[in-house]
């Protein structure tokens, strides 16, 4: 199958504005941030591994939400400051191995008329730095990253924040999203979501 075809029909939609998720949408990261999890979480004294699929179906979410989490489930009592920065050492380390995804690449560079923005809840060091690398950063009006906002996806945050950067009301964008949390999120505020599929993502990179 030709996976460019499933976007190539929003070129023509009537959607006034593309919002792109980044990590696990334009870039194929989620199975190194995967990996960066585990390791922290072994230098932290964690007590077991997170499993990928309840991984990649919280992919998005806040961190300290997810690390309370992981504590109440696995019984570990990790501290998240200490979990964060150790999080950070590792994606620091593991970052440069990403690769796009890229039919949605393609679709960020042929559309030539509509507003587009990034819209993450990654850091903006690892976004910026992603999108620089693929070389799409000057495709982009507005940049948001967990940074910029109060609260991170489920709530619609960084959405708003995206399409009042960008000057168009939310119902005439449309979310390009690979977690059900964003999904979720867009559709709170009125969004449409074209979910992007798990099956572009290279596996070879959180067995690593």
């Amino acid at each position: 199958m030709h996976y460019n075809f499933m976007l190539d029909h929003l070129l023509t939609s009537k959607y006034s504005a593309f919002i792109f998720d980044c990590d696990g949408t334009i870039a194929d990261t989620m199975g190194i941030y995967y990996r960066a999890w585990n390791r922290a979480i072994a230098a932290c004294g964690g007590l077991k591994k997170i499993g990928w699929e309840e991984f990649r179906d919280n992919g998005g979410c806040c961190l300290r939400e997810t690390i309370g989490e992981y504590n109440s489930k696995s019984g570990s009592n990790l501290d998240p400051d200490r979990l964060m920065i150790a999080l950070e050492e590792c994606v620091h380390e593991l970052l440069p191995e990403f690769k796009p995804v890229m039919p949605v690449v393609e679709f960020i560079r042929r559309e030539k008329i509509r507003p587009m923005a990034v819209a993450s809840s990654g850091r903006r060091e690892n976004v910026e730095f992603v999108l620089n690398k693929i070389g799409i950063r000057d495709q982009f009006k507005a940049v948001v990253t967990r940074e910029d906002v109060k609260l991170a996806k489920p709530a619609p945050d960084l959405f708003l924040k995206a399409s009042e950067l960008i000057g168009v009301t939310p119902e005439q964008c449309i979310v390009f999203e690979d977690s059900p949390l964003g999904e979720r999120a867009a559709e709170s505020i009125g969004m449409a979501c074209h979910r992007i599929p798990y099956d572009w993502w290279d596996p070879k990179l959180r067995e690593g």
